[in-house]
Protein backbone atom coordinates (compact mmCIF):
# COMPACT_ATOMS: atom_id res chain seq x y z
CA UNK A 1 0.00 0.00 0.00
CA UNK A 2 2.79 2.40 0.93
CA UNK A 3 4.78 1.47 -2.19
CA UNK A 4 1.71 2.02 -4.38
CA UNK A 5 1.07 5.45 -2.90
CA UNK A 6 4.68 6.63 -2.99
CA UNK A 7 4.86 5.68 -6.68
CA UNK A 8 2.30 8.42 -7.34
CA UNK A 9 2.98 12.12 -7.14
CA UNK A 10 2.91 13.85 -3.78
CA UNK A 11 -0.29 15.74 -4.62
CA UNK A 12 -2.03 12.94 -6.53
CA UNK A 13 -4.42 12.57 -3.59
CA UNK A 14 -5.38 14.77 -0.66
CA UNK A 15 -4.20 12.38 2.06
CA UNK A 16 -1.61 11.88 4.80
CA UNK A 17 1.17 11.27 2.29
CA UNK A 18 0.51 14.58 0.55
CA UNK A 19 1.33 16.32 3.84
CA UNK A 20 4.14 14.07 5.09
CA UNK A 21 6.15 13.50 1.92
CA UNK A 22 8.97 15.99 1.67
CA UNK A 23 7.78 17.84 4.74
CA UNK A 24 11.39 17.92 5.84
CA UNK A 25 14.29 18.24 3.43
CA UNK A 26 14.07 15.80 0.55
CA UNK A 27 17.13 13.63 0.21
CA UNK A 28 18.53 14.60 3.60
CA UNK A 29 19.03 12.14 6.47
CA UNK A 30 16.04 13.74 8.20
CA UNK A 31 13.58 13.05 5.38
CA UNK A 32 10.84 10.48 6.06
CA UNK A 33 11.76 6.92 5.10
CA UNK A 34 9.13 4.55 3.73
CA UNK A 35 9.38 2.51 6.93
CA UNK A 36 8.50 5.61 8.95
CA UNK A 37 5.55 6.39 6.69
CA UNK A 38 4.38 2.79 7.08
CA UNK A 39 4.66 3.03 10.86
CA UNK A 40 2.74 6.31 10.98
CA UNK A 41 0.02 4.98 8.67
CA UNK A 42 -0.34 1.84 10.81
CA UNK A 43 -0.67 3.97 13.93
CA UNK A 44 -3.32 6.16 12.27
CA UNK A 45 -5.41 3.10 11.41
CA UNK A 46 -5.33 1.92 15.02
CA UNK A 47 -5.86 5.38 16.47
CA UNK A 48 -8.72 6.06 14.07
CA UNK A 49 -10.56 2.79 14.68
CA UNK A 50 -10.03 1.63 18.26
CA UNK A 51 -11.24 4.71 20.22
CA UNK A 52 -14.62 5.00 18.44
CA UNK A 53 -15.21 1.24 18.76
CA UNK A 54 -14.40 1.31 22.49
CA UNK A 55 -16.74 4.26 23.00
CA UNK A 56 -19.58 2.60 21.05
CA UNK A 57 -19.22 -0.65 23.01
CA UNK A 58 -19.11 1.21 26.32
CA UNK A 59 -22.19 3.27 25.44
CA UNK A 60 -24.17 0.20 24.35
CA UNK A 61 -23.12 -1.51 27.59
CA UNK A 62 -24.28 1.37 29.78
CA UNK A 63 -27.51 1.94 27.86
CA UNK A 64 -28.41 -1.75 28.16
CA UNK A 65 -27.98 -1.52 31.94
CA UNK A 66 -29.66 1.84 32.48
CA UNK A 67 -33.25 1.57 31.18
CA UNK A 68 -34.16 5.19 31.90
CA UNK A 69 -31.21 6.52 29.88
CA UNK A 70 -31.98 4.03 27.10
CA UNK A 71 -35.59 5.21 26.94
CA UNK A 72 -34.73 8.94 26.92
CA UNK A 73 -32.11 8.53 24.19
CA UNK A 74 -34.30 6.28 22.03
CA UNK A 75 -37.15 8.79 22.24
CA UNK A 76 -34.81 11.64 21.31
CA UNK A 77 -33.49 9.82 18.23
CA UNK A 78 -36.87 8.52 17.07
CA UNK A 79 -38.59 11.88 17.48
CA UNK A 80 -35.82 13.87 15.82
CA UNK A 81 -35.45 11.80 12.65
CA UNK A 82 -38.26 10.63 10.39
CA UNK A 83 -36.18 8.15 8.40
CA UNK A 84 -32.79 6.45 8.32
CA UNK A 85 -31.73 8.71 5.46
CA UNK A 86 -32.08 11.78 7.67
CA UNK A 87 -29.44 10.52 10.10
CA UNK A 88 -26.34 12.27 8.87
CA UNK A 89 -23.94 14.95 10.03
CA UNK A 90 -25.61 18.32 10.38
CA UNK A 91 -27.91 20.45 12.47
CA UNK A 92 -30.41 17.69 13.31
CA UNK A 93 -27.74 15.37 14.64
CA UNK A 94 -26.16 18.21 16.59
CA UNK A 95 -29.54 19.00 18.14
CA UNK A 96 -29.53 15.60 19.88
CA UNK A 97 -28.18 16.91 23.17
CA UNK A 98 -28.91 13.77 25.14
CA UNK A 99 -27.00 11.70 22.58
CA UNK A 100 -23.94 13.91 23.06
CA UNK A 101 -24.36 13.73 26.84
CA UNK A 102 -24.46 9.92 26.67
CA UNK A 103 -21.34 9.84 24.51
CA UNK A 104 -19.48 12.17 26.88
CA UNK A 105 -20.50 10.12 29.89
CA UNK A 106 -19.26 6.95 28.17
CA UNK A 107 -15.98 8.66 27.31
CA UNK A 108 -15.65 9.69 30.94
CA UNK A 109 -16.31 6.22 32.33
CA UNK A 110 -14.42 4.35 29.60
CA UNK A 111 -11.74 6.64 28.11
CA UNK A 112 -10.34 5.38 24.78
CA UNK A 113 -6.81 5.43 26.20
CA UNK A 114 -6.05 4.43 29.77
CA UNK A 115 -2.34 5.15 29.50
CA UNK A 116 -0.82 7.95 31.56
CA UNK A 117 0.18 10.78 29.17
CA UNK A 118 3.66 11.38 30.55
CA UNK A 119 5.19 14.83 30.05
CA UNK A 120 8.46 16.40 31.05
CA UNK A 121 10.31 19.67 30.82
CA UNK A 122 13.48 18.99 28.90
CA UNK A 123 16.73 19.40 30.80
CA UNK A 124 17.88 21.50 27.84
CA UNK A 125 14.84 23.80 27.83
CA UNK A 126 15.83 27.48 27.91
CA UNK A 127 12.82 28.32 30.10
CA UNK A 128 14.18 29.35 33.51
CA UNK A 129 10.92 29.13 35.46
CA UNK A 130 10.64 25.74 37.19
CA UNK A 131 7.48 23.68 36.89
CA UNK A 132 5.39 23.74 40.06
CA UNK A 133 2.52 21.26 40.44
CA UNK A 134 0.32 21.44 43.52
CA UNK A 135 3.10 23.25 45.38
CA UNK A 136 5.79 20.75 44.38
CA UNK A 137 8.77 21.88 42.30
CA UNK A 138 9.38 19.36 39.52
CA UNK A 139 13.07 19.03 38.53
CA UNK A 140 13.91 19.28 34.85
CA UNK A 141 13.92 15.94 33.08
CA UNK A 142 11.36 14.44 35.47
CA UNK A 143 8.30 12.84 33.87
CA UNK A 144 4.93 13.62 35.40
CA UNK A 145 1.47 12.42 34.47
CA UNK A 146 -1.96 11.50 35.77
CA UNK A 147 -4.15 8.54 34.88
CA UNK A 148 -7.10 9.66 32.75
CA UNK A 149 -9.21 6.90 34.31
CA UNK A 150 -8.37 8.16 37.82
CA UNK A 151 -9.06 11.77 36.83
CA UNK A 152 -12.43 10.87 35.29
CA UNK A 153 -13.43 8.99 38.46
CA UNK A 154 -12.38 11.69 40.92
CA UNK A 155 -15.39 12.56 43.10
CA UNK A 156 -14.12 16.13 43.47
CA UNK A 157 -14.96 16.74 39.82
CA UNK A 158 -17.57 14.06 39.11
CA UNK A 159 -19.93 13.30 42.02
CA UNK A 160 -21.15 9.69 42.05
CA UNK A 161 -18.27 9.07 39.69
CA UNK A 162 -18.86 5.36 39.01
CA UNK A 163 -22.48 5.86 37.94
CA UNK A 164 -23.66 6.45 34.37
CA UNK A 165 -25.35 9.86 34.60
CA UNK A 166 -25.57 11.61 31.19
CA UNK A 167 -27.60 14.42 32.78
CA UNK A 168 -24.44 15.77 34.40
CA UNK A 169 -23.43 17.07 30.94
CA UNK A 170 -26.71 18.87 30.22
CA UNK A 171 -27.20 22.56 30.96
CA UNK A 172 -29.60 23.02 33.89
CA UNK A 173 -33.12 24.23 33.14
CA UNK A 174 -32.85 26.85 35.90
CA UNK A 175 -30.04 29.36 36.50
CA UNK A 176 -27.12 27.87 38.40
CA UNK A 177 -25.58 29.30 41.54
CA UNK A 178 -22.00 30.51 41.39
CA UNK A 179 -20.92 27.32 43.15
CA UNK A 180 -22.85 25.26 40.60
CA UNK A 181 -21.23 27.03 37.66
CA UNK A 182 -17.81 26.66 39.25
CA UNK A 183 -18.42 22.94 39.75
CA UNK A 184 -19.46 22.45 36.13
CA UNK A 185 -16.39 24.39 35.04
CA UNK A 186 -14.11 22.09 37.05
CA UNK A 187 -15.89 19.07 35.61
CA UNK A 188 -15.30 20.17 32.02
CA UNK A 189 -11.64 20.99 32.73
CA UNK A 190 -11.13 17.51 34.19
CA UNK A 191 -12.72 15.82 31.16
CA UNK A 192 -9.85 14.91 28.81
CA UNK A 193 -10.67 11.67 26.93
CA UNK A 194 -8.80 12.94 23.85
CA UNK A 195 -5.92 14.52 25.81
CA UNK A 196 -5.30 18.27 25.59
CA UNK A 197 -2.56 20.51 24.26
CA UNK A 198 -0.35 19.98 21.20
CA UNK A 199 -0.68 16.19 21.44
CA UNK A 200 -4.48 16.17 21.61
CA UNK A 201 -6.23 13.72 19.28
CA UNK A 202 -6.48 15.21 15.80
CA UNK A 203 -9.50 13.02 15.02
CA UNK A 204 -11.69 14.15 17.93
CA UNK A 205 -14.41 15.70 15.77
CA UNK A 206 -14.48 12.68 13.46
CA UNK A 207 -14.74 10.31 16.43
CA UNK A 208 -17.73 12.21 17.83
CA UNK A 209 -19.41 12.12 14.41
CA UNK A 210 -18.75 8.40 13.89
CA UNK A 211 -20.11 7.43 17.30
CA UNK A 212 -23.12 9.74 16.96
CA UNK A 213 -24.08 8.32 13.56
CA UNK A 214 -23.69 4.67 14.54
CA UNK A 215 -25.57 4.95 17.84
CA UNK A 216 -28.34 7.03 16.26
CA UNK A 217 -28.82 4.53 13.43
CA UNK A 218 -28.78 1.58 15.84
CA UNK A 219 -31.48 3.15 17.99
CA UNK A 220 -33.50 4.10 14.93
CA UNK A 221 -33.57 0.54 13.59
CA UNK A 222 -33.32 -1.63 16.69
CA UNK A 223 -34.18 -2.24 20.29
CA UNK A 224 -31.56 -4.14 22.26
CA UNK A 225 -30.92 -5.76 25.63
CA UNK A 226 -28.19 -7.88 27.24
CA UNK A 227 -28.01 -11.48 26.04
CA UNK A 228 -29.50 -14.16 28.25
CA UNK A 229 -27.32 -16.16 30.61
CA UNK A 230 -23.59 -15.72 31.28
CA UNK A 231 -22.93 -14.00 27.94
CA UNK A 232 -25.10 -11.10 29.06
CA UNK A 233 -22.74 -10.48 31.96
CA UNK A 234 -19.62 -10.23 29.79
CA UNK A 235 -18.14 -6.75 29.85
CA UNK A 236 -18.99 -6.01 33.47
CA UNK A 237 -17.05 -6.64 36.66
CA UNK A 238 -17.31 -9.72 38.86
CA UNK A 239 -18.50 -9.56 42.48
CA UNK A 240 -15.85 -10.45 45.02
CA UNK A 241 -12.81 -9.62 42.92
CA UNK A 242 -10.07 -7.80 44.82
CA UNK A 243 -8.34 -6.06 41.91
CA UNK A 244 -10.87 -3.27 41.40
CA UNK A 245 -12.90 -5.24 38.85
CA UNK A 246 -15.77 -6.03 41.19
CA UNK A 247 -18.34 -3.52 39.88
CA UNK A 248 -20.82 -5.50 37.78
CA UNK A 249 -22.22 -2.33 36.18
CA UNK A 250 -18.84 -0.92 35.15
CA UNK A 251 -17.58 -1.63 31.63
CA UNK A 252 -14.20 -3.28 32.08
CA UNK A 253 -11.24 -1.95 30.09
CA UNK A 254 -7.69 -3.19 29.67
CA UNK A 255 -4.80 -0.89 28.84
CA UNK A 256 -2.69 -1.72 25.79
CA UNK A 257 -1.98 1.91 24.79
CA UNK A 258 -5.53 2.07 23.45
CA UNK A 259 -8.23 0.57 25.64
CA UNK A 260 -9.26 -3.02 24.91
CA UNK A 261 -12.36 -4.80 26.17
CA UNK A 262 -14.54 -7.91 26.03
CA UNK A 263 -18.24 -7.53 25.25
CA UNK A 264 -20.91 -6.46 25.72
CA UNK A 265 -23.02 -9.24 24.19
CA UNK A 266 -26.39 -7.77 23.22
CA UNK A 267 -29.45 -9.06 21.40
CA UNK A 268 -30.81 -6.70 18.73
CA UNK A 269 -34.38 -6.90 17.43
CA UNK A 270 -35.95 -4.88 14.63
CA UNK A 271 -38.38 -2.32 15.94
CA UNK A 272 -41.85 -3.78 15.44
CA UNK A 273 -43.45 -0.43 14.57
CA UNK A 274 -40.77 0.75 12.15
CA UNK A 275 -42.23 1.67 8.77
Amino acid sequence: MVASRTSEGKHAKHDFYSFAAGSLHEGSPTDFENSELWAEATFFITAGATPPVTTMCALLFYLSRNPHCYKVLAEEIRSTFQSDEEIRGGAKLQSCKYLRACIDESLRLAPPSLAVPWREQSAHDDEKTPIVIDGNVIPRGTQVGVSIYALHHNEEYFPDAFSFIPERWLAPSTPESLDGRAGRGRMHKAFVPFIIGPRACAGKAMAYLEVSLVIAKILWHFDFAPADGPLGQVGGGQPGRKDGRNRVDEFQLFDVFNSTHDGPYLVFRNRSNLC
